[in-house]
């Protein structure tokens, strides 16, 4: 599994509004090679792009998406909340995302993000649509979730799609669950790594990704302990600051 060294998160969250259309070009427009992203369901089954268990932050509406059917989930505004630009931006789904994906030829790292009690049907969902609709021309998506029944699914559903598994603070027993479930990357929150983790990772034979990170000299510093992949609200600002720390 071959992963660039940034990744936009939600798309570019600080340029645009996340998990979105506009996310992800924004990304591209960026220079990235792949984006992050959140999957869930509505209460009709529809996989779609969306962080939050609540509709509240990104478009006003005070309902669970879990709660609320396709239909009605297509007339909000997701983007107004970021910027009055991006007024009328909706809240795509999957299938969408993925063709998005084709024309700009971004590579995807998709977190599949169940609601409580329906881990399995999300990641069935996800996986579904994936072999439904993921292009040829784009590299494998990584498939990553905090849960393990999720990531379960994703194995036993399509094994030959590369698998991570998601912490806050990465815990000792860690290689048995990415063991098991048969991981090829630890994804942590960037702020509780350090860098006798990070080597015990890599020197397991894992990759390390961490989010998220938006602070130029943090991301200097865990690229210095040898973190492979760093997911970004600001590829620019990310972006510089590697390259001139690799210019030195």
């Amino acid at each position: 599994m071959k992963l660039p060294k940034i990744v936009g998160h939600r798309g570019a969250a600080t340029h645009a509004p996340e998990n979105t259309l506009a996310g992800l070009r924004q990304a591209a427009a960026f220079g990235a090679a792949w984006v992050e992203f959140d999957v869930m369901l509505s209460r009709d089954g529809v996989p779609l792009l969306h962080h939050d268990k609540s509709l509240a932050r990104t478009t006003g509406d005070p309902r669970l998406v879990t709660e609320t059917n396709f239909a009605d989930l297509k007339t909000l505004d997701a983007g107004a909340w970021f910027d009055p630009r991006f007024a009328g931006e909706r809240i795509p789904t999957f299938a969408e995302a993925i063709a998005v994906l084709a024309e700009l030829g971004l590579g995807a790292n998709v977190e599949i993000k169940p609601a409580p009690e329906r881990e399995s049907e999300t990641a069935e969902a996800v996986v579904a649509e994936l072999r439904k609709s993921w292009p040829a021309t784009l590299p494998p998506p990584l498939l990553s979730s905090f849960e393990d029944s999720c990531i379960e699914v994703a194995l036993t559903r399509a094994p030959e799609l590369p698998r991570g598994h998601l912490y806050e603070a990465i815990p000792a027993n860690w290689q048995d669950s990415v063991a098991r479930l048969d991981c090829r990357s630890v994804h942590g929150r960037e702020y509780l790594l350090d860098q006798e983790i990070v080597a015990q990772i890599r020197n397991a034979g894992y990759r390390v990704v961490t989010y998220t990170v938006n602070d130029p000299a943090r991301a200097v510093l865990l690229d210095s302990w040898g973190v492979d992949t760093i997911i970004t609200d600001d590829i620019p600002a990310i972006t510089a600051a590697l390259a001139k720390a690799d210019a030195v």
